[in-house]
C-alpha cells in the first residue's frame, strides 16, 4: 500500500510539527508532496532546532527530520511575484493544500482557502489553526499541554508551589493535531471522490488537545473530578501505573485492569488470603492503594527481575520494565517503524509515520 496515494500531489504550507506530520503520511503512501519553505527566513524553523551534540552547521536537525520524510522542498519568498507565480503554477497540479499560516499572514501571502480555490476549484484544503481561524492567537504544544489542562494533572505532588508539574517528553497535542489533520484529508478524499468536490478543513490545535482528553474529561463532565498530578497512576485502576523496583533495580510499572488480573497477580505473589480478599474489588484497591502496594512492594523488592518476569510471564499478568530509548529499539517491532532518507546531502533517520497494515482482499 505504499503508492497507493501516487497520483495525489500535495502542496505543503506548513512547518514545525502536526502540517509536516501530516505530509509525511500522505508521502509515506505515495504522495507527491511538495513542501514551501521560506527563502528569507532560512526554511522550516525546526531545521535549525538541534540537540547539542548534533553537527551545528548541518543543514537540518534530527527534529527536522522526524516530521519531512519523502518531500520536494522548494524555498520561494511568497511576496516576490516571480515566486509566488511559481507556487501559483504548483497549485494548480495541486489535489491537497496543507496549512498552518496564521489568518493575518495567509491574506497578506494569498494562500488563505479562498485564494487558492479561485486557482483550484476542486482543491482539498486543511487549515491548522491555533484555537479559530479568527483568533490571532498562536498555537505553541507547550501552551495548549498548560491550557487544555494536561500539565495540571502530569507529573507528582511534591509539596512545593508549582507541585512537581511535567510536560509531556513529546509534542502530543501537535502530533494529536497531525492525526487530525489526516483524518480530515482522508474524508475529503473521500468526499471528493464521491462528490467530485473539493472541501475547507478547519483543524483546531485546542480542539486537538481536548479530544484527547477521553476519560479525564469524561471523569469530570459526569463526575466533577478534577484530577491531579499522580505521576504514572491511572485514576480509575489499580494496581495500574504503579511502579515496583526489584532487589537488581530493576523498574517496573504494573498494568492490573480487572479483578481477575489482580488475583492472578495476588496469588503469583503468595499475598495474604485475606488480603486478596479485601482487595479483590478495584474500588478498594483505588482507594487504599497506599495500603496495597506496601505488601506488593514487600514481595517484589526481594525478587530478581528475571525471577519476576517468568512469574509474571506465566500467570499472564500485565506488566513491563521501564524501557530508555536504546532499549526501545532493539524491539524488533520497533525496528520495523525505522525509516532512513537523505535530505540535503545528509542521512537522516526517523519512525515511521503508519503504525497499521493493509492487506487487498482476494
Amino acid at each position: 500500500m505504499t503508492d497507493i496515494l501516487k497520483d495525489l500531489v500535495v502542496v505543503e504550507l506548513a512547518s514545525v510539527l502536526a502540517g509536516p506530520l501530516a505530509g509525511s503520511f500522505l508521502a509515506e503512501h505515495g504522495a507527491r508532496v511538495i513542501k514551501i519553505e521560506n527563502k528569507k527566513s532560512g526554511g522550516d524553523v525546526t531545521r535549525q532546532w538541534k540537540l547539542g551534540n548534533e553537527d551545528p552547521d548541518a543543514a537540518i536537525s534530527a527534529y527536522y527530520s522526524s516530521a519531512n520524510f519523502g518531500k520536494e522542498v522548494i524555498s520561494l519568498d511568497l511576496l516576490a511575484r516571480n515566486d509566488y507565480a511559481q507556487l501559483v503554477t504548483l497549485l494548480k497540479k495541486a489535489d491537497i493544500v496543507i496549512s498552518n499560516f496564521q489568518k493575518k499572514t495567509a491574506l497578506k501571502l494569498k494562500v488563505d482557502y479562498d485564494s487558492v480555490f479561485r486557482v483550484m476549484p476542486n482543491i482539498i484544503y486543511a487549515q491548522l489553526v491555533a484555537y479559530t481561524w479568527d483568533d490571532p492567537k498562536p498555537g505553541y504544544d507547550l501552551v495548549m499541554q498548560a491550557e487544555a489542562g494536561f500539565i495540571s494533572m502530569n507529573g507528582s505532588e511534591d509539596g512545593s508551589a508549582d507541585g512537581n508539574l511535567a510536560k509531556m517528553p513529546v509534542a502530543l497535542i501537535d502530533v494529536i493535531a497531525g492525526h487530525q489533520i489526516k483524518e480530515a484529508i482522508l474524508l475529503s478524499l473521500l468526499t471528493r471522490y464521491k462528490t467530485g468536490n473539493g472541501s475547507y478543513s478547519e483543524i483546531s490545535l485546542y480542539k486537538s488537545a481536548i479530544s484527547g482528553l477521553a476519560n479525564q474529561a469524561s471523569n469530570y463532565l459526569m463526575s466533577g473530578h478534577i484530577p491531579k498530578p499522580i505521576g504514572t497512576l491511572h485514576p480509575n485502576i489499580a494496581p495500574y501505573g504503579d511502579v515496583v523496583v526489584t532487589n537488581d533495580k530493576k523498574m517496573v510499572i504494573l498494568a492490573i485492569g480487572s479483578d481477575k488480573q489482580f488475583e492472578k497477580l495476588g496469588k503469583t505473589l503468595k499475598l495474604a488470603s485475606e488480603l486478596l480478599h479485601t482487595f479483590r474489588l478495584n474500588k478498594e484497591r483505588v482507594s487504599r492503594r497506599d495500603e496495597l502496594m506496601l505488601h506488593i512492594r514487600s514481595k517484589i523488592e526481594v525478587l530478581s527481575y528475571d525471577s519476576l518476569r517468568m512469574r509474571f510471564q506465566n500467570a499472564n499478568i500485565p506488566y513491563c520494565s521501564i524501557a530508555h530509548l536504546d532499549e526501545v529499539f532493539e524491539n524488533p517491532l520497533a525496528k520495523e517503524m525505522i525509516i532512513e532518507e537523505t535530505i540535503a546531502d545528509q542521512k537522516t533517520v526517523k519512525v515511521s509515520n503508519t503504525a497499521f497494515t493493509i492487506e487487498m482482499s482476494k
